[in-house]
């Protein structure tokens, strides 16, 4: 549901047009609203145009729309590495700790697309998957960075879930 408007500014159309819609960010982990300005009105822009960039804009958001199960692995994790960097605010994590989780979800990722391919998404990853990948780990890490790693991937598959 979104639309596009003619904005004002002190009760006078100031000749902008916005298009705004409600969706889900990623980042946040909740949708909020979008407004994005499309530009001002004149000879290289008329509402023709803007209505077709609302239908560009639209299928834009109409992607997100799935939430973060319907996102390919690579950006999944870019975004829980943001998240995780921005949702601590009054403690972020320590440098070291954001490298360590960046180090294991790297090494998750490259195993993961070797096997199954580069554009592969959060929702084909189910336990079957999983068990093949914590058993090829399971023999090259020893017990208590075993540990580690599988309390990074296990954090990382509830940040989805939820």
């Amino acid at each position: 549901m979104s639309s596009i408007y003619k904005r004002k500014r002190n009760g006078k159309n100031d000749g902008y047009i916005m298009y705004s819609t409600y969706a889900y960010d990623p980042l946040r982990n909740k949708k909020r609203y979008f407004n994005i300005t499309l530009g001002k009105l004149g000879p290289t822009l008329t509402w023709n145009d803007c209505i077709k960039k609302q239908k560009e804009l639209d299928k834009v958001f109409d992607i997100k729309k799935g939430g973060k199960e319907n996102i390919s692995l690579n950006k999944a994790i870019e975004i829980y590495l943001e998240y995780k960097k921005i949702y601590f605010k009054t403690k972020p994590p320590k440098p070291s700790t954001i490298k360590l989780i960046s180090y294991h979800l790297k090494t998750f990722k490259d195993i993961i697309i070797s096997r199954y391919g580069q554009g592969i998404m959060i929702k084909h990853i189910d336990m079957k998957i999983l068990v093949s990948y914590f058993a090829i780990r399971d023999r090259e890490l020893k017990d208590s960075s075993m540990e580690v790693h599988t309390r990074i991937i296990r954090s990382f598959f509830d940040w989805v879930k939820n």
